[in-house]
């Protein structure tokens, strides 16, 4: 034990260094910096084609109903719009590789879409996102797909 304070008290007398050895130890101050760069690459690291595939602005089959889909990040995060045919609040949007092949997950909520979640997965064959739409407050659950939209 006498050990760690030893350790301890050595770690105590760099901080009391002369203000000269101080100043000009201050670029290395700024070395804790550095662990916030191992992270970086991990933010840059490219989302894979297949996510890059769901992007674009697609149609709901049935109706008006339009879902956005402007970037997605490794982490799973998706920037998604929605509208009917103003926008819908977006509370959440995700894309995940599920048993079905990729899926991407929405949640609305918005003055009649309160928890409203679209599960949806890409059907690359077909260029079509297919899948569910929940609608709690109706208590029901619809078989749905989107087509997605030329660009203009």
């Amino acid at each position: 034990m006498s050990g760690a304070l030893l350790v301890l008290g050595l770690g105590a007398c760099k901080k009391s260094e002369p203000a000269a050895t101080a100043a000009a130890a201050a670029p290395a101050a700024s070395a804790p910096a550095a662990p916030a760069t191992p992270a970086a690459p991990a933010a840059a690291k490219p989302v894979p084609e297949a996510v890059k595939k769901l992007l674009g602005r697609w149609m709901r089959s049935d109706g008006t109903y339009v879902l956005e889909l402007r970037g997605a990040d490794i982490s799973g995060v998706v920037d998604a719009g929605y509208f009917n045919p103003k926008s819908i609040n977006v509370s959440r949007a995700i894309w995940m590789q599920g048993a079905a092949g990729l899926q991407v997950m929405v949640e609305l909520n918005d003055v009649g879409y309160p928890g409203a979640t679209y599960v949806l997965t890409h059907d690359a064959a077909t260029d079509r996102l297919v899948g569910q739409y929940t609608q709690p407050q109706m208590q029901q659950t619809f078989d749905i797909d989107f087509v997605r939209q030329a660009k203009p």
